[in-house]
């Protein structure tokens, strides 16, 4: 069926989407309904494992030489006193400190040296009691009975545990098996109606190819935009490239994130076009689309301050990341249903891969308040990753860092770069972050585009130099 109206495309669209990220939790939900069942077989393990230690107690002790029981229980006791005595020697230590302040060194330290002998002495004489209450015995060998009973009981209690790691093992099996296979005949009705509408999205959309050319997955051609006749993006052409880290830099006003606005349509631009690649492939004109659905096309962005929550863990600022991606309607959430559970699941596996892949994982279920401004940015971050992005627009992540702090983002950037298939745009200030991390730099002053090229070539730029510097004067 053609497509012949805004509505007929949105719908193609959310069918398209619905049907996408269906497929991809079907595909997800196998390894973590597995986790959850290998939680659920080391509950019942430690349950038995605990039982099967309190059945074997008293004939261990049976089993075990007198001596070496008496000498087990006098170590115990032993360790128990030294505790308590702890907190006694402390408190002889700062009377002894008060008194020296008072009477002097030598009052103090005869005062500290008379308790701890006193301590010292209670020490002493509760282990001879201890002593005279379970004696060292002569008796090496235990009661062959009784060592005898100890095993076969022993044995029993390794056998149990055999079979219930092997009938949970084999029960996981079946359930994920049967799981793999409903959720398995379910994506392929899902791939016939994502095929379908995304082949129509594509021939609606065939004549933004023509804008796309290459490797390029956005394009800007003569984009404008004014605010009461301030030019604060003015007729800007340039392309950036798929995989790519392409630098954005200027002096204060250049109209950097003026741009970025027009990108995820916070701003729509008063002229010109933006045509970008989704993550399908496919080649669409930006204007096309509301703000809040941006991000569903694979372009995520963060901001100047940080966006957080910070009475929330760390793990839950992320997962604020796949909210529109969630199935779950309000009514799923007043009842904490099914359905919503397993996105949840599914969410938080999700989330805390990204955490151990960005050495972010100590922090999961710490408070995002108090932690360091550097980790506060990887966090921020991490939290784009969760809108499963094709291009990452970071606005200033740099800001506020030290250099050890700033070399550290710069690793992230690549590695998210590299791990996740991302094309990183970035504004910033920081020229070392630009020249170290950046592919293509982009130079503007006063919403036009002074140069554009490799670091290298930009940093030389003498129309740049005199942006930033101002011209030189000459004598006269």
């Amino acid at each position: 069926m053609a497509l012949n109206s805004k509505f007929s495309v949105q719908a193609a669209v959310r069918k398209r989407d619905k049907s996408y990220d269906q497929m991809q939790f079907n595909e997800k939900y196998p390894d973590v309904a597995a986790a959850i069942f290998d939680g659920k077989t080391e509950k019942k393990a430690h349950i038995l494992e605990l039982a099967s230690k309190k059945r074997l107690l008293d004939l261990e002790i049976a089993a075990t030489p007198i001596a070496q029981v008496n000498e087990i229980k006098r170590t115990e006791a032993i360790a128990a006193k030294e505790e308590k005595q702890k907190l006694l020697r402390r408190a002889a230590r700062q009377s002894a400190k008060r008194i020296a302040k008072k009477s002097g060194e030598v009052a103090g330290q005869s005062y500290e040296e008379t308790e701890i002998v006193k301590l010292d002495k209670t020490m002493e004489d509760y282990k001879i009691e201890l002593l005279k209450q379970f004696p060292d015995k002569d008796d090496p060998l235990a009661d062959a009975d009784a060592v005898a009973k100890y095993e076969a009981a022993k044995k029993e209690e390794e056998k149990k545990m055999d079979d219930l790691l092997a009938k949970c093992a084999a029960e996981k099996k079946a359930e994920i098996d049967k799981l793999s296979a409903k959720l398995s005949a379910k994506n392929k009705k899902l791939k016939a109606d994502f095929e379908s509408a995304n082949n129509e999205l594509r021939e609606y959309y065939k004549d933004e190819e023509t804008h796309l050319e290459g490797d390029s997955i956005l394009s800007f051609r003569n984009v404008k935009m004014y605010f009461d006749g301030v030019k604060a993006v003015d007729d800007l052409s340039f392309e950036i490239k798929k995989g790519e880290i392409f630098g954005i830099i200027g002096p204060n006003g250049a109209g950097k994130t003026t741009l970025f606005n027009c990108i995820t349509q916070f701003n729509k631009a008063t002229g010109g076009k933006i045509y970008y690649r989704d993550k399908f492939g496919i080649a669409v004109d930006l204007s096309h689309y509301n703000t809040h659905d941006i991000v569903k096309t694979g372009i995520a962005r963060t901001f100047q301050n940080l966006q957080m929550m910070h009475y929330l863990p760390v793990l839950d600022n992320l997962l604020i990341g796949a909210h529109p991606y969630y199935r779950a309607n309000l009514f799923d959430h007043l009842i904490y249903s099914k359905r919503l559970k397993e996105e949840e699941q599914v969410n938080r596996a999700v989330a805390m891969d990204i955490l151990k892949r960005l050495d972010l994982a100590q922090y999961a279920l710490r408070i995002t308040q108090g932690l360091p401004y550097g980790v506060l940015k990887k966090i921020e971050l991490a939290r784009t990753l969760m809108t499963k992005p094709s291009v990452i627009i970071l606005d200033e992540p740099a800001a506020g860092l030290n250099e050890a702090e700033t070399e550290k983002l710069a690793d992230v950037i690549k590695k998210i770069r590299d791990d996740y298939n991302c094309t990183i745009i970035l504004v910033e200030h920081d020229m070392n972050l630009v020249m170290s991390v950046c592919d293509t730099v982009c130079a503007m002053s006063f919403g036009k585009k002074l140069a554009i090229g490799a670091p290298e070539e930009i940093q030389n730029n003498k129309t740049v130099q005199e942006a930033y510097l101002g011209e030189e004067e000459t004598d006269a």
